[in-house]
C-alpha cells in the first residue's frame, strides 16, 4: 500500500525480524512493537503465546528505557495526520459481530493432527450499517413473519466472511464464484415487544484459480476451493431502538482446497468447517475493521 499507513509500517517491518534481507519478499508478517514514530521495540513471527510474552516484556523494557520526553503523548507528532482509516467506518448504531471460524472434528485431522493446526481458530468482525440490519428483520411484528435477507447483506456474510482463514489468511469470494447465498429471518416469539427471531440459510461458493499453495517459492497450480454449508441461528431485534439485542449464528458445512497462505498445503480434500457469529462488544478492540473490508459492496 503506497500510503503513510504503509510507509510507516514498511519503516517498522524492516527494522524487526525481516531486517537485513538479501532477497525481500511481499511478506512482512508478524507481530511488532514500536513507538508512533517507527522505531522498533520488538518484533517477531510466531504464534507460540511465551513467545511472543517475551517479546512484549522486551518490548515493553525498550520503551521504558526511552528518554521521557518521548514517551511523552504526541512526542512524535500526528504522522499519519488527515488519513482515512477503516476504524473511521466503524457503524455506530449498527449491528457488529464477532466472526470465529475453526475446524470440526473428523476422523482423520489432515496435516498438522498433532500440531497447533489441529486446534487452529480464527478471529475477524463483521459490520453492518443501523439500516442493513434493520433490513434483515420482517416488517410485519407477527409470529410467523419471515424476510429474505437482502442479496448484498448475504452475499457480505458469504463471499468475506464464511472462508477458510482457519489456519491462515485467505482471499474473499469474488460475485461469481457465489453459487447460493440464502438467509432468512422469521419471527417465532414477541417478547415484551422484542423480536425472537430464527436464522436460517443455505451457502455456497466455488473458486477456480491458481494459487501458490506449497509456499511462497512454489509455482502457482490450478486450484479449486469452495464451501458448502448450512446456516442456524437466534436473534433478538428491539423495533423500539432499531438494535439487537442479541445474535448468535452458526454455519457448518464442508470446505476444500486451498490457497497461498492458509495452511492446507496438504489437507485440500474435503472437511468439515464451523463458524460462529456473536454481537461483539464496544470497547477499542472490537472496533476493528473486518479483514476483508475492501469487498464489501454498497458499505
Amino acid at each position: 500500500m503506497k500510503s503513510p499507513e504503509g510507509e510507516l509500517f514498511r519503516k517498522v517491518a524492516e527494522q524487526g525480524h525481516y531486517a537485513g534481507r538479501t532477497r525481500p519478499t511481499g511478506t512482512r508478517q508478524g507481530l511488532y512493537a514500536s513507538t508512533a514514530d517507527g522505531r522498533i521495540l520488538g518484533a517477531l513471527n510466531h504464534n507460540d503465546p511465551a513467545r511472543v510474552a517475551a517479546m512484549l516484556e522486551k518490548a515493553w523494557a525498550a520503551w521504558l528505557a526511552l528518554p521521557s520526553q518521548d514517551r511523552a503523548p504526541g512526542a512524535a507528532g500526528d504522522v499519519l495526520e488527515n488519513r482515512q482509516r477503516m476504524e473511521q467506518r466503524f457503524p455506530d448504531g449498527g449491528l457488529v459481530l464477532r466472526v470465529y471460524a475453526r475446524d470440526l472434528p473428523r476422523e482423520d485431522q489432515g496435516a498438522g493432527a498433532t500440531d497447533w493446526r489441529a486446534r487452529a481458530w480464527n478471529l475477524d468482525y463483521a459490520w453492518f450499517r443501523a439500516a442493513e440490519a434493520k433490513a434483515c428483520v420482517p416488517t410485519d411484528a407477527r409470529v410467523g413473519a419471515e424476510q429474505v435477507w437482502p442479496l448484498e447483506l448475504a452475499d457480505r456474510v458469504l463471499r468475506v466472511h464464511l472462508v477458510d482463514n482457519v489456519r491462515g489468511q485467505t482471499y474473499p469470494v469474488k460475485a461469481e464464484e457465489v453459487e447460493r447465498a440464502q438467509l432468512r429471518s422469521t419471527v417465532t416469539a414477541i417478547e415484551a415487544g422484542v423480536l425472537v427471531l430464527r436464522i436460517t440459510g443455505e451457502v455456497r461458493w466455488v473458486a477456480q484459480g491458481a494459487w501458490r499453495v506449497g509456499g511462497m517459492e512454489a509455482k502457482p497450480t490450478a486450484q479449486e476451493r469452495g464451501l458448502d454449508a448450512r446456516v442456524l441461528g437466534t436473534a433478538r431485534f428491539d423495533p423500539t431502538t432499531g438494535r439487537f439485542t442479541a445474535f448468535d449464528l452458526v454455519a457448518v458445512g464442508t470446505r476444500w482446497g486451498a490457497t497461498q497462505y492458509n495452511g492446507r498445503t496438504d489437507d485440500e480434500a474435503p472437511a468439515p468447517i464451523g463458524f460462529v457469529l456473536e454481537l461483539a462488544g464496544d470497547s477499542p478492540a472490537e472496533r476493528v475493521a473486518p479483514a476483508g473490508f475492501w469487498n464489501y459492496r454498497g458499505y
